[in-house]
């Protein structure tokens, strides 16, 4: 047998990625590159993560499935990320959830209507992705809070 035969036959297969955690993330973001690489830097640490293109659509798959973590840009068309932020926290008051806001306008009063409606963090784009996913390790790891439970919503 040449080398050449055993090289066209040998499969490499992929190492299996070891989840480490089934935290279901919903990412929030117009920009659907930005959105992506988020993902998979997120998916990489084992994470579970959802898309959704602005806040309505992410506020349907708040009332569709269970979520656990919460990031969202703020400028976005349809619905912004401090509007979705607010209708998360009308729609499910009894919920603890975490929620991250990411925005290339970060001033006061951003901070300040963020932090009323209790985001965790406020991070400046561009992003740094790591600072992000260290983050959401801290609170996967160390903030007990169950996913979104789709009984809160008012009738």
């Amino acid at each position: 047998m040449d080398i050449f035969s055993l090289t066209q036959s040998s499969t490499v297969e992929p190492a299996p990625v070891t989840i480490v955690s089934q935290e279901r993330i919903l990412l929030v973001d117009d920009d659907e590159l930005h959105r992506s690489c988020l993902k998979e830097f997120l998916e990489r640490r084992g994470y579970v993560c959802v898309e959704a293109e602005n806040g309505l659509v992410g506020l349907d798959m708040l009332r569709q499935e269970p979520i656990s973590i919460i990031i969202t840009d703020n400028n976005m068309p349809k619905m912004d990320g401090l509007t979705f932020i607010e209708q998360v926290k009308y729609e499910f008051p009894n919920e603890i959830l975490p929620i991250f806001l990411m925005t290339a306008e970060l001033s006061s009063p951003v901070r300040l209507r963020a932090f009323k409606n209790g985001v965790y963090r406020v991070f400046e784009k561009p992003l740094d992705f790591q600072e992000l996913c260290y983050a959401v390790d801290w609170v996967a790891k160390f903030d007990l809070h169950p996913p979104l439970s789709l009984k809160s919503s008012p009738a």
